[in-house]
């Protein structure tokens, strides 16, 4: 009786959630590589080529300088640095005027676009708000889209709880191509199910993160233990704005020479220079404030010096697209990204193949009847 209410409860849960779980595992596969299929579809957008082997970037302010010729009715909000030389940089504009792809070698822009208008820009909206950009619409979306990934990690537990009530619980697990198709889509069902659940679990969980902040946040210090540490800006009172940015992003780049300049803000009145640096051997990101004039370091935050549960929270992003140990777990969560897909398909063609069977158990069973009855 348990087994036939939880597979009851298993099924309704993949009808309610069946249509928005397909699009979040579609749009989630092309995401894993979608830089790098929006490069290869508009290289003259987003790569560039280095003039010479030698041949390094323009300065920070020569490239603002070069900016502004080209775009003076722009102003720029913070550089995204390339992750090769081959990589256009990314520059954010203020006051929600888009995006820039910027040709860091001669300050030529290369596009100048919102960021939902990019191939990659656009799937991230489908994925993560349904295209919406209605400020009171969004926020509801974007709740359902999180409630919608807690049903799957409730069908999860439930199919977990499913395979863990009958005996030869490994047995159950083997696939045998030699037996009917039902019985090895269900065996293919249970295997990746069991095999993947914590995998699954993690992108799930940290995707509800990155929208039910504070909620996720509470359910990480409570399960670790430990305190999410809060990052601030330094205090500006009496110090001096920023007038040198090449020589502001030296002394900031100094204080970790071993690391590579991701981005920085650029500079804004009365707000320190924020820069991020990551170790080639690390994930997270070291940051470094400076100001004045001359620009001095005013506060320093190791991304190697922080606790569990802080390492889980501002990595949390990372861990969701797969992007944070080296090629093998990418290709590995473009799999996973298409399983929720294939549990909705697999588990539906399950469900519609045992009504038919109970249908046709039916009819033969009515038909004997008849024949008696004659």
């Amino acid at each position: 009786m348990r087994y036939s209410w939880l597979r009851t409860a298993h099924l309704w849960l993949s009808l309610l959630a069946a249509g928005p779980l397909l699009l979040l595992s579609l749009t989630g596969v092309l995401l894993v590589y979608g830089q790098e299929l929006q490069d290869l579809v508009q290289p003259e957008r987003w790569t560039v080529e280095r003039p010479a082997p030698d041949a390094g970037p323009l300065g920070y302010q020569e490239l603002l300088a070069r900016i502004a010729e080209q775009k003076p009715e722009v102003r720029v909000w913070s550089f995204g640095l390339g992750k090769s030389d081959a990589e256009a940089w990314k520059l954010w504009l203020a006051d929600g005027a888009g995006v820039l792809n910027l040709d860091p070698y001669t300050g030529e822009i290369l596009d100048h676009y919102r960021n939902d208008d990019s191939p990659y820009g656009f799937v991230v909206a489908l994925h993560r708000r349904w295209l919406t950009s209605d400020s009171t619409i969004t926020p509801w979306i974007r709740h359902f889209i999180s409630a919608i990934t807690l049903v799957l990690i409730a069908q999860m537990a439930v199919g977990l709880w499913m395979w863990l009530l009958p005996p030869k619980r490994l047995a159950r697990l083997k696939v045998d191509f030699r037996r009917t198709p039902r019985a090895v889509v269900l065996r293919l069902h249970q295997l990746a199910g069991v095999a993947t659940s914590l995998i699954l679990a993690t992108v799930a969980v940290t995707g509800m993160s990155l929208y039910w902040h504070d909620t996720m946040e509470a359910v990480v210090e409570t399960v670790t233990g430990q305190e999410v540490a809060k990052t601030g800006e330094p205090d500006m009172a009496g110090v001096a704005d920023i007038a040198d940015l090449d020589a502001a992003v030296a002394v900031g780049q100094a204080a970790f020479p071993d690391s590579r300049l991701q981005h920085f803000r650029a500079p804004q009145p009365g707000k320190p220079l924020s820069m991020g640096l990551k170790p080639d051997d690390g994930l997270m990101a070291h940051r470094v404030w400076v100001g004045d004039e001359p620009p001095r370091v005013l506060a320093v935050e190791r991304g190697d010096d922080v606790n569990a549960a802080t390492w889980f929270w501002r990595a949390r992003y990372w861990i969701h697209i797969g992007d944070f140990a080296g090629p093998v777990v990418r290709a590995l969560w473009l799999l996973v990204a298409l399983l929720p897909a294939g549990f909705v398909v697999s588990g539906l063609w399950l469900w519609l193949d045992r009504r038919k069977r109970v249908r046709l158990r039916e009819t033969a069973r009515g038909e004997a009847q008849a024949g008696l009855a004659a």
